[in-house]
């Protein structure tokens, strides 16, 4: 009796394993490098510039053939110094003021992919949730009531960022996709100064420097490999 039970305690553990071995067989790892540029949106459009990064990404389709998967990307982007004058209308008399911005982000995100696997062409989805890691600077400089100002403002943090976003995958040879995708990226908690909240009263300067969302439309051009 206890032969036929331990008989069959081994036969289910083979067939437990077998099972855990099958899917785990079933599933489809692909690795993807791209170039990134970054379009900021949002009141951090106001200020930053136009970015350009790396980014890689690994997505685990759960089954093959199946449409589900889970993305994970961690890449690099930095906004390239952009200068804006604060409006006039914010300033007393001779005075004249710019505020010089750039900055790096380390970005993270992981969360659920869905897309067509089979054929030539390939769409998806895909949504994510992780963080971004700034490093902001930011000079004020000009005229304040007739003396020369300069001023200094940075920004270095962890915060919480989401993204959506979707596009197409091309079979180019075996094994391998050329990705063309869009994400919109956002990033909350980051401080960060706009030019319209920048005042002054002679050669006193009045800077408002508030907790904002930077928000950016990141397009990738890369390829996979995998399939």
């Amino acid at each position: 009796m206890k032969m036929r039970r331990a008989g069959m305690v081994l036969l289910a553990s083979m067939l437990l394993a077998a099972g855990t071995a099958h899917a785990q067989s079933s599933r489809v790892y692909i690795a993807g490098g791209y170039t990134v540029g970054g379009f900021p949106m949002g009141d951090w459009g106001k200020i930053a510039g136009f970015g350009l990064g790396i980014d890689g990404a690994n997505l685990t389709i759960l089954s093959s053939g199946k449409p589900l998967a889970i993305r994970s990307n961690l890449g690099f982007l930095y906004n390239f110094s952009r200068t804006v004058d604060v409006p006039p209308a914010n300033l007393g008399p001779n005075s004249a003021l710019s505020l010089e911005t750039k900055n790096g982000t380390l970005f993270f995100g992981v969360g659920p992919e869905l897309g067509k696997t089979g054929g030539g062409i390939n769409p998806f989805i895909f949504g994510t949730a992780g963080f971004n890691t700034y490093w902001t600077e930011s000079d004020l400089t000009g005229t304040a009531g007739g003396t020369p100002y300069s001023s200094k403002f940075g920004d270095s943090r962890i915060a919480f960022a989401w993204a959506a976003g979707g596009g197409l995958r091309k079979h180019v040879t075996q094994g391998e996709t050329l990705e063309l995708s869009v994400e919109y990226r956002s990033g909350s908690g980051h401080k960060y100064v706009l030019p319209e909240e920048v005042t002054n009263t002679g050669s006193v300067v009045h800077v408002e420097r508030k907790s904002r969302n930077t928000d950016q439309l990141l397009v990738r051009l890369g390829t996979n490999l995998g399939y």
